[in-house]
């Protein structure tokens, strides 16, 4: 069963969808979409975790909240 979050600031709001076999959907607002395959996925959480996880880690801005959503609600603009 997929899985629906939110993913927002004071700026900018992401749906990210993951469904069962790993793979995600990230959709802006304006409802541009980028797939990513579920080893595409593994690469991005690398990346950021590994090469861009420290300028995230210094960074105190708490202001980035992210919430599970219901299906319906991913599908609002």
């Amino acid at each position: 069963m997929p899985k629906y979050f939110k993913v927002y600031d004071s700026n900018e709001v992401l749906f990210i969808t993951i469904d069962d076999s790993g793979a995600v959907i990230i959709k802006d607002k304006a409802g541009k979409k980028i797939f990513l395959s579920r080893y595409q996925a593994k690469l991005m959480r690398f990346s950021i975790d590994n090469l861009f996880g420290d300028k995230f880690k210094k960074s105190s801005d708490s202001s980035i909240h992210i919430e599970e959503i219901s299906e319906n609600e991913s599908n609002k603009k």
